[in-house]
């Protein structure tokens, strides 16, 4: 009888075993899905045809080269060799198209419906915090009418009114700093971590003029909204294996270990971000209907700020003028995430830009104090500066904070080129072919720092260069200054008129009173190197920030050395 047992028993397992497999093999497919259309696209992809570089790892292709390129001048290599226009291998062998071509560019950056951000891009950028409804990630119509929403909180008049929050602040920080060198020997160099300050410093300012919220970071205060956002700003994470294969299997994302500590804190934000939107809608409701009929830009710069444009827009009864609370919430983390890290990156390059040019920080200093602090048109003074202006474009072409952008084509095109380029059979092409699903990288700071178009010296910091700049840049059609920083297009940055006037008047205060150099010690010693490493972020998902050669296990660092500047007769 046991045997007709274990017989039967075997019999039943061996007819569920096929259903088994079937099902085990159907779940494998589901989550290998992504990665075997992947496969299959890209073994089609007339990028095939285009000259490549050579590569160490089929799995990784060019990827770990491309996360180094800042520090190694791999994309001016790769021109020199393939020309404006070449492929370079991504995740399992596919090809993605690069180029320098401005006419390429242009047209890719124009048809933002035709040429969209990946879907792993929107899901990193959603992840690290700027969620799947916030400008940033989304796309289409619904992207295009929450730009013009927001429109009215980045119009430059508005701008204008939050000045006096920017001078605040730069004051602040310029006394802190002060206070550090006076304490400091004048015998010996002690350098200062200016990253983690300008950090502070530009996180309390899109605060206090986007949302009316006082971080109050530069005060050294312990504030749960920015420890949620230090907590989700701290795991970007430099290319690995992992980061490729959650890119095209969704699933291992689930099980990133800093999944619990990123929930967490995402629900603090979601949180402080409802009490902010309850808070403010309070204030607008009882106002008066009066006032609240006035056409929106006639409004009191107070019901302008972004918060409030926000939950205006929240309130409104058309559609077409209406986000709901959610889209409200993914803008307020979007841009304050957004809007400290974009200026403090710049403010720190700058600085160093101008550490390892004293003749330009000296010409710089000179040309601040023609302005008396006094003056009653300050703000425009400080923005009509030439010299001022000059060393902010300059440190924007060579040290944008934002190195490369990606777009995936949404249907298959014929790219027009300014520069015929050669393919990989030898012949002379006239247009990139692409078909749909292909991706695409535009090289930012590779086109800025370019030498076909701004000549030998194109990767030095040479403000004078703006005094006369050659004839060749008029045809990037950049947001600002003939450059590809802000981008362009519809999908070019909102802030970019922020950031400006922001940074114009840090480097004023902070220049006209204080001195910035390397320390000695290092630079004899020879160990004293910055270099930009592109890090998987919250803002762009490819922003480079300074690593300190010698203590690459320190994270995040821009050690300077600040001395009080001497004065000018007559500046007193």
């Amino acid at each position: 009888m046991p045997s007709l047992v274990s017989s039967a028993g075997s019999a039943s397992w061996s007819s569920c075993y096929p259903v088994l497999l079937l099902v085990l093999g159907v779940i494998v497919l589901w989550i290998l899905s992504d990665l075997i259309l992947l496969l299959a696209r890209q073994y089609t992809s007339p990028l095939r045809s285009l000259r490549c570089p050579p590569t160490r790892s089929f799995l990784l292709g060019n990827l770990p080269e491309m996360y180094h390129q800042e520090n190694t001048g791999l994309l001016a290599d790769w021109e020199a060799t393939y020309g404006p226009t070449f492929s370079y291998k991504g995740f399992f062998g596919g090809c993605r198209l690069l180029t320098l071509d401005l006419v390429a560019v242009a047209h890719i950056l124009a048809e933002s419906d035709k040429y969209q951000k990946p879907d792993f891009v929107r899901d990193n950028l959603a992840t690290m915090g700027a969620g799947h409804e916030g400008v940033l990630t989304t796309e289409g119509d619904v992207h295009k009418r929450q730009r013009k929403i927001l429109a009215p909180a980045f119009a430059g008049g508005h701008i204008k009114t939050l000045t006096p929050i920017f001078w605040d602040k730069a004051i602040q920080l310029r006394d802190i700093w002060t206070r550090m060198a006076q304490e400091h020997d004048t015998e010996v160099d002690e350098s200062v971590d200016v990253l983690v300050w300008l950090s502070k410093a530009t996180l309390d300012v899109i605060g206090l003029a986007g949302f009316g919220y006082a971080f109050n970071a530069l005060a050294g205060e312990s504030n749960k909204l920015a420890d949620a956002y230090h907590v989700i700003f701290t795991t970007a994470r430099k290319l690995a294996l992992r980061t490729i294969l959650e890119t095209w299997i969704p699933l291992l994302r689930k099980f990133h270990r800093h999944n619990a500590t990123m929930e967490e804190a995402h629900g603090r934000l979601q949180r402080i971000g409802l009490e902010l939107i309850d808070e403010r809608r309070r204030t607008i409701s009882s106002e008066s209907s009066a006032k609240a009929a006035t056409p929106l830009l006639s409004r009191p710069a107070i019901q302008r700020d972004l918060l409030s444009v926000l939950v205006q827009s929240n309130l409104a009864s058309f559609a077409s003028q209406r986000m709901s609370t959610s889209e409200v919430l993914c803008q307020i983390s979007t841009f304050l995430i957004a809007g400290y890290e974009t200026s403090s990156s710049a403010l720190t390059w700058c600085l160093y830009a101008l550490s390892k040019s004293p003749v330009s920080q000296d010409a710089l200093r000179k040309a601040l104090h023609t302005i008396p602090r006094d003056s009653p048109t300050l703000d425009e003074d400080v923005n009509k500066l030439e010299y001022l202006d000059w060393v902010v474009r300059e440190t924007l072409r060579v040290h944008a904070p934002v190195t490369w952008t990606m777009r995936v084509a949404m249907e298959g095109d014929e790219i027009p080129v300014q520069r015929p380029f050669i393919d990989k059979g030898g012949n002379t092409r006239t247009t990139i072919k692409v078909n749909k699903y292909d991706i695409i990288t535009i090289p930012i700071q590779a086109i800025n720092k370019s030498q076909s178009i701004w000549g030998g010296d194109a990767q030095a910091f040479r403000p004078e260069r703006w005094q006369n700049p050659p004839e060749e840049i008029k045809a990037i059609q950049g947001l600002y200054s003939n450059t590809l920083t802000f981008l362009s297009g519809t999908r070019g940055c909102i802030g970019y008129k922020f950031a400006l006037a922001e940074i114009k008047i840090f480097l004023y205060t902070l220049v006209r009173d204080l001195e910035f150099s390397i320390d000695s010690s290092i630079i004899i010693e020879k160990t004293f190197k910055i270099y930009r490493l592109i890090y998987l972020s919250p803002f762009t998902s490819v922003v480079a920030r300074p690593v300190v050669k010698s203590e690459t296990n320190s994270g995040n660092r821009m050690p300077l050395v600040i001395r009080l500047a001497s004065t000018p007769p007559g500046n007193r």
